[in-house]
């Protein structure tokens, strides 16, 4: 499919569609009535096809919610969009939140951390000079 019209489709679309389908397309509307109704179906019979050997040769893959999400951002309306970006904002905060009360749980003690960094520096850097610690 040419990247020129990609921009123009859902990516569903892009699977089951070609540049020919998409050139009839574009002619259907000057066509003559008769032709028009023969051609729109001989054009959704091949996106047919295309959709049954789509899911015949697909591979499973698993998706993010993000993944998801981000797939729909580009169609939506500008309002529809901002809503979007609030509701991504507060669920980023919800699972910053969630980490923190999950570190939280387990004693965490960021001093500690801090104390057991610096004695392991101190410890290499006696150690690089040839002092011993005993």
């Amino acid at each position: 499919m040419n990247d020129n019209f990609s921009h123009l489709m859902t990516p569903f679309d892009q699977y089951i569609s070609t540049q020919s389908l998409q050139m009839t397309k574009l002619l259907i509307p000057f066509l003559p009535p008769q032709s028009q109704r023969m051609m729109a179906v001989y054009v959704k019979f091949f996106e047919f096809r295309h959709t049954i050997a789509f899911f015949r040769s697909m591979q499973q893959k698993q998706h993010s919610p993000d993944d998801i999400l981000n797939s729909i951002k580009p169609y939506m309306s500008s309002s529809d969009m901002e809503s979007f970006d609030q509701m991504m904002n507060m669920m980023n905060m919800m699972s910053m939140m969630q980490e923190m009360q999950n570190m939280s749980d387990m004693d965490f003690d960021p001093s500690t951390m801090m104390m057991g960094m610096f004695a392991q520096d101190d410890n290499n850097e006696f150690q690089k000079e040839g002092e011993s610690l005993d």
